[in-house]
């Protein structure tokens, strides 16, 4: 009776020791892998880090405009704000002044 995971013969010393052989090559070779990947990881590092620096230098100078453009419209929001209410005082006074100046020119 043949169960999974088992071979239909049994093996030879010489193909199981193939076998191992082509094995232990297989975890080499990833192991090899592994220590190459882990080689550029530090180069990596400094690499993302500095990226992360010049971002975080473009973060603040960008904040810094942002401060700058808060401060200029808050400006301009101010000096509309005083026109508008210098607009709406004069024509409340022109809506009194002016028919009482045409009922003296015009009577």
């Amino acid at each position: 009776m043949m169960t999974i995971g088992q071979p239909a013969e049994p093996a030879t010393g010489a193909d199981r020791l193939g076998r191992l052989e082509r094995k232990m090559a297989v975890v080499e070779h990833r192991v090899n892998q592994i220590e190459e990947r882990h080689e550029t990881v530090p180069t990596r590092v400094t690499k993302l880090e500095q990226q992360f620096e010049h971002m975080a230098g473009q973060l603040s100078d960008l904040n810094e405009g942002q401060h700058k453009l808060t401060v200029a419209v808050t400006d301009i929001g101010s000096k509309v704000t005083r026109l508008l209410t210098i607009l709406t005082l004069l024509g409340a006074a022109l809506q009194m002044i002016v028919p009482a100046l045409l009922r003296v020119w015009f009577p």
